[in-house]
């Protein structure tokens, strides 16, 4: 359920790259106290800047020697070489494995305009991770709220909504100051609402909530804080829990959901206006794990677990346009801008993420994570929705199912 909001293009991908930038951006954050958002079931009345703490990251793969050719000179007329005493510069690293301190994955939204990678844990947590775009300067943004799960920003980049899964609101942060604010979405009857998603689309924020017994959408008007628990006008079908959400600027009145506890996989197209109304219905024959919007907002990428290759389905009607060969089984999908995919699956022995252009049926680059190296313990899986794009960059959540705290996002060039 990976995220990418960018304004730059990228020219097609032909190969396999292996060199990561070494350039590092910045990506401070102002410290204080490290308040939360407000209890679990309350509305917050004040704003708060959050305590924000910076980690060297642990990086894994091949370390790169380099040298300053403008502050070294040499003269072959007195140069010696001692064959004994000589180095060679390493070839660059193939890519960058960076340990992400959460003990489970949630979303994954890459904020081009800010420089930022920012990942969320979900239930059992409370910290975001951040990044910039390179995988460096690793940060965690304390007490961003109870379960923090899927995340957006406006229109205008200025603000990040995070759902946060174990309470009854929506968090939101200033991405300039990190200053932290509060939308409370409950009952009033003292039960959590357990939002789990958000989408930014016809000037309204909505959002996916539902704990164990119940699913619905509900909508925010961002300026007001006014919500609406039931924002849907029409469904012909239930949700059997709380859906993925998915918008794009293209198509500033469409909002799409996904079914992620169904084996049926529910698609739904809605038309958002002050409610959300149905448009078009569609089954991806599975548990949805993840959606991507085309940038023209076209068609969605749909992958399901089953059937083993990643669906394209039309926005208008939710109709197949596509089907990209992968394997089994479909758990990730990211789109560069320009149309250009990422497909990924939960596979222990076959490739992970499959490149391919708008459209193809051959992969043009594929990527295969499995250990980390001096890793003894079972391979790492691709987490479901873990893939986001940004430039040449493949992001990448990887983790190991039976053992908890080794979550790693994976930085590759693709190019």
């Amino acid at each position: 359920m990976s995220r990418i909001v960018t304004d730059g293009s990228r020219a097609s991908i032909w190969a396999l790259g292996v060199v990561v930038s070494l350039v590092l951006v910045a990506c401070g954050a102002p410290s204080g106290p490290p308040d939360g958002p407000g209890p679990s079931h309350g509305r917050p009345t004040s704003t708060t800047t959050q305590s924000t703490t910076t980690t060297t990251p642990t990086t894994v793969g091949p370390s790169t020697t380099t040298t300053d050719p403008s502050t070294t000179t040499t003269d072959p007329s007195t140069t010696t070489t001692d064959p004994s005493t000589s180095t060679t510069t390493a070839p660059p690293p193939a890519g960058l494995d960076v340990t992400v301190p959460l003990p489970g994955f949630a979303d994954m939204l890459v904020d081009d305009a800010h420089g930022r990678i920012y990942i969320s844990g979900g239930r059992g947590t409370s910290d975001l991770v951040v990044t910039d775009l390179v995988g460096g300067n690793l940060q965690t943004i304390e007490n961003v709220g109870p379960g923090p799960a899927g995340m957006t920003l406006n229109p205008d980049g200025t603000k990040l909504y995070v759902a946060a899964s174990e309470s009854d609101g929506i968090t939101v942060i200033d991405t300039a100051t990190q200053a932290i604010t509060w939308h409370w979405a409950g009952r009033g009857d003292g039960e959590p609402t357990c939002p789990r998603d958000v989408a930014w689309a016809s000037g309204r924020l909505w959002f996916s909530w539902g704990c164990d017994t119940y699913a619905g959408i509900g909508g925010i008007d961002p300026a007001t804080g006014a919500f609406d628990l039931q924002s849907v006008g029409r469904l012909d079908m239930t949700f059997c829990a709380p859906p993925m959400l998915e918008a794009v600027p293209s198509q500033p009145d469409m909002v799409i959901a996904g079914d992620t506890g169904c084996s049926a996989g529910l698609l739904v197209r809605f038309r958002a206006t002050s409610l959300l109304d149905q448009e078009a219905l569609g089954l991806a024959g599975g548990f949805v794990s993840d959606m991507a919007i085309t940038p023209d907002g076209s068609q969605v990428i749909v992958p399901s677990g089953a059937p083993y290759f990643h669906q394209a389905f039309r926005t208008s009607d939710l109709t197949v346009a596509h089907r990209y060969p992968t394997a089994p089984y479909p758990n990730a999908a990211a789109i560069w801008p320009d149309g250009t995919v990422a497909a990924g699956i939960s596979g222990a022995y076959e490739e992970d993420v499959y490149i391919f252009e708008p459209g193809g049926t051959t992969p043009i680059a594929t990527f295969e994570f499995g250990h980390l190296p001096d890793q003894e313990t079972w391979a790492h899986l691709l987490a479901n929705g873990g893939l986001a794009v940004h430039g040449d960059r493949l992001y990448a959540i990887t983790e190991v199912g039976s053992e908890p705290d080794n979550l790693t996002l994976r930085v590759r060039t693709v190019g």
